[in-house]
């Protein structure tokens, strides 16, 4: 599995305060987070469009492969076992409707949060890199 780079926080997450928030809304997964930038608080969002799974590893939990090219990063995981994985489990007519993509970031002192979803975007100013599919 390859990962690949989709966007990247506004600002290190080591400037976060009070941790990042996970919620949902309707079918999409948000990941909330105010940061301090020189003393003025600035907030920032990631928005996983049409969400299908998503997990969760505390820090203590993850191994490199799971901080690696995702630090502040979210990346697409490229030939993903889980994707296939939750393919295999729906029933052979919903297998193939949705568009499925694996996405992980991790996030300094919350951990590394995979989602699979149809599209990511940041709601804020975040950088989007030059080898990022169409469509997010």
């Amino acid at each position: 599995m390859q990962k690949v780079k989709i966007l990247a926080l506004p600002l290190p997450s080591t400037a976060v305060i009070g941790g990042p928030t996970l919620c949902t809304d309707g079918g999409e997964l948000l990941l909330s987070m105010d940061f301090d930038d020189k003393g003025q608080k600035r907030s920032s969002c990631i928005r996983f469009v049409k969400q299908r799974a998503f997990r969760k590893r505390s820090e203590i939990y993850c191994t490199s492969w799971h901080v690696k090219d995702t630090f502040d990063t979210v990346c697409e995981v490229q030939g993903s076992d889980w994707v296939q994985e939750l393919r295999s489990a729906s029933v052979p007519e919903w297998r193939d409707r949705w568009v499925m993509r694996h996405f992980m970031i991790y996030v300094d002192s919350f951990g590394c949060l995979e989602v699979v979803s149809e599209s990511v975007s940041l709601d804020g100013n975040g950088r989007a890199f030059a080898d990022a599919p169409n469509g997010t």
